[in-house]
């Protein structure tokens, strides 16, 4: 007989009721548990603000720990009371609702709650660089929540996005002022940072003083000379001749600051071919333009911008212009962006026969090619009839060679470029090895979330992002996978000129639409999540916003100074004046860009014919080798001491005397190599908020090696 519900035993219509509550509840329950007990674990922190680092060191007291318990229970019930109270709300207009159908329609929202703690977790100070990983999985977390809310929130009327997502928007001049706004906001505080790191006497002849120097020289008729690094020309480490174009401006104000003033300019100026290629691509302004608050929000962006001055940083703007006047047919001006990245640096030309590539795979056909052949002859002729060394990674040249940045990739020197090459075939196991370090994938991560990685849905703009993508995953030495080195550049503008196309292709590829995915939501989703992700990575990573992680190349920056620092900034500035713009000097590391503007300037300990020695000896750096070569200076009578305040020393050289060999070698080569410089570093960048005794920055043993201002 078959059994119906009327006739079913009592006892199986019990169990059956248990079966069907219980698995109501666990499609609902677990997350609903979840969201209850997030209030109070935001809020307890939060209102006890000295006991937040027990997120990550789960130091609570007894006492403390009862707190919290009780705290959850009352978010539990604060949380419980709303649902239910909404519940009886939703039961006005469906009187059937069920309590289990009202809990999982709110989860639906209250989800978003569960960002509370992860942010509590982010906040935590120095939670950056004691747990990067654990901190970047937050990140990840609180992005992917937000994405998931901007979904939904888009399916609200009041919040409709138009159907089609790639239509012009209705008041575009609105979202040109933003832009405008934000490029503004940009540079005026990258400006103020980079000054203030540099007032700070944190800036160092490695890279601002070589370049002040250089480019002085330019401007004065001595093309790329500088009295700073061996040989006296810059042509010996890199041929950088966009310099150039820089030497007029110069002139105006011929002081480092003006360095830093026009290359954050100009790496602000990189929006603009963004903000046309996502116009073209996307058709929105607004979406334009938040893919530009993106660009402003990138640290490695910061990075570049902060750390020094670098003829690399100038590229950044011009492989984005490449780009996009090769996807408008603007050849006449493409040419003109081509031979300033030829400019650049000797090495932009491998980044060209990239951008030759991608021509070719978009019809340019004779563009790409001739953009190749051409970049490959220009980089023969300079290597063989312009630049000491001819090899590629210079490994004749023992002092400026790059074969140490790749010393994994190489295992014999003599290989030089050949190595790397041929541990790609012979061994690829290794070479995946040396890109999947801990440290490396780190960086990609914070170089991708921001963007979602869509520069790698772009199609056939992923070839533009090999050249990059080589450069940095082969390398062996950290400064090349770090946010807080130049290095970036030759990465991340191909980043971006590839994310508008990304991003269309994100939206209107097939397997989306499988899912069912609204096509206009998807749009704004990706595009608020790229917002998302740049605030929360910036926040942790960048310039912008205070942070244990951010460095300003060799240290951290200072962002409020004390007065003895301002005092001994002025110092500074009253021995330029007392010396005079004429006089030949020899500085240390930390203090050089304040006298390089001069056509002989020297590295410390090399004096050769300089008048004055200035020290700066209030820094790791400085040596005790340092100190007793200059007291020898001195009680040897070669030198008289004129200031010795506040950590700096200015000697005088007394008439005629003549120095001890070791202080007359070549311009900017150091008779030897002090093994704890970078140790000190290191301690000095980890010391808050600043550094030691509130002094300049202490470089690293490898940003000594040479010219250190760029890699092959």
């Amino acid at each position: 007989m078959t059994t119906t519900p009327e006739t079913e035993p009592p006892k199986g219509r019990l169990l059956r009721a248990i079966d069907a509550t219980v698995a109501q509840l666990w499609s609902w329950g677990p997350l609903y548990l979840l969201i209850a007990i997030s209030p109070g674990l935001t809020l307890w922190p939060l209102l006890r603000a000295p006991a937040l680092r027990y997120v990550v060191r789960n130091d609570l007291s007894i006492d403390q720990r009862f707190e919290v318990l009780a705290a959850v229970a009352v978010s539990i019930v604060a949380t419980t009371a709303a649902y239910v109270a909404l519940w009886r709300r939703r039961r006005r207009t469906e009187p059937g609702l069920s309590l289990g159908a009202s809990f999982a329609a709110t989860n639906r929202w209250a989800f978003a709650l569960l960002a509370g703690p992860l942010l509590i977790g982010i906040s935590v100070a120095r939670v950056e660089v004691k747990h990067p990983i654990f901190t970047s999985f937050m990140i990840a977390a609180v992005t992917a929540l937000a994405m998931t809310f901007f979904y939904r929130a888009l399916g609200l009327k009041r919040f409709a996005p138009p159907e089609d997502p790639f239509v012009p928007a209705r008041d575009p001049r609105l979202a040109r002022a933003v832009f405008a706004a934000g490029f503004v906001g940009y540079c005026a505080l990258l400006c103020w940072f980079a000054l203030l790191d540099h007032r700070n006497l944190a800036s160092t002849v490695y890279d601002l003083g070589i370049y002040d120097n250089l480019v002085w020289q330019t401007a004065h008729g001595h093309f790329l000379d500088c009295s700073l690094i061996r040989g006296g020309n810059h042509m010996s480490a890199h041929f950088d001749p966009i310099l150039l174009l820089i030497a007029p401006i110069y002139l105006l104000y011929p002081h480092a600051e003006t360095l830093l003033v026009v290359q954050t300019l100009w790496l602000a100026s990189g929006a603009l071919p963004l903000w046309l290629l996502a116009r073209r691509r996307l058709k929105n302004e607004w979406m334009a333009t938040i893919l530009t608050i993106v660009y402003f929000l990138y640290p490695a962006l910061h990075g570049v911008n902060m750390f020094d001055f670098h003829s690399v940083a100038l590229m950044v703007p011009l492989a984005m212009w490449a780009v996009y006047l090769l996807d408008i047919g603007g050849m006449r001006r493409y040419w003109l962006v081509f031979a300033l990245l030829l400019a650049t640096r000797e090495d932009m030309s491998l980044l060209n026969c990239f951008i030759g590539a991608y021509a070719i795979l978009i019809g340019r056909t004779r563009t790409g090619l001739a953009t190749i052949a051409v970049s490959l002859v220009y980089l023969a002729f300079v290597k063989a009839f312009v630049m000491a060394d001819s090899s590629l990674l210079m490994s004749a040249d023992k002092a400026y060679s790059y074969i140490y940045f790749y010393e994994e990739m190489i295992p014999h020197e003599k290989e030089g470029a050949r190595g790397l090459f041929t541990t790609l075939l012979v061994n690829p196991l290794f070479a995946l090895q040396v890109l999947f370090k801990e440290e490396k994938l780190l960086f990609f991560f914070h170089l991708l979330l921001p963007l979602l990685a869509l520069p790698f849905a772009a199609g056939r703009k992923v070839v533009l992002m090999l050249h990059g993508l080589l450069f940095l995953g082969l390398a062996s030495r950290k400064h090349l996978f770090s946010l807080h080195y130049q290095y970036s550049a030759l990465l991340f503008p191909m980043l971006f000129a590839a994310l508008p196309d990304g991003v269309a292709r994100a939206v209107d590829s097939e397997r989306l639409r499988r899912l069912g995915l609204a096509r206009a939501r998807v749009a704004w989703t990706l595009l608020l999540g790229m917002l998302t992700g740049s605030l929360l990575v910036s926040w942790k990573r960048g310039v912008l916003f205070e942070n244990a992680s951010f460095v300003a190349g060799w240290t951290r920056l200072e962002r409020r100074p004390t007065q003895a620092m301002k005092d001994r900034y002025a110092k500074v500035q009253e021995i330029v004046a007392r010396i005079g713009p004429d006089s030949k000097v020899s500085v240390s590391h930390e203090i050089g860009p304040h006298f390089s503007n001069r056509r002989h300037a020297y590295h410390w300990p090399m004096i050769a014919d300089a008048q004055y020695v200035v020290l700066f000896t209030d820094v790791y750096s400085f040596s005790k080798d340092d100190e007793r070569r200059y007291k020898r200076l001195v009680e040897r009578n070669k030198f008289r001491t004129l200031e010795d305040t506040m950590g700096l020393i200015l000697l005088e050289r007394v008439d005629g005397s003549e120095l001890p060999e070791e202080f007359r070698g070549a311009a900017g080569e150091r008779p030897s190599e002090d093994a704890a410089i970078e140790a000190a570093a290191g301690q000095a960048a980890k010391k808050a908020p600043g550094r030691a005794n509130g002094s300049a920055s202490a470089a690293a043993k490898d940003g000594d090696k040479a010219d250190a201002t760029a890699g092959p």
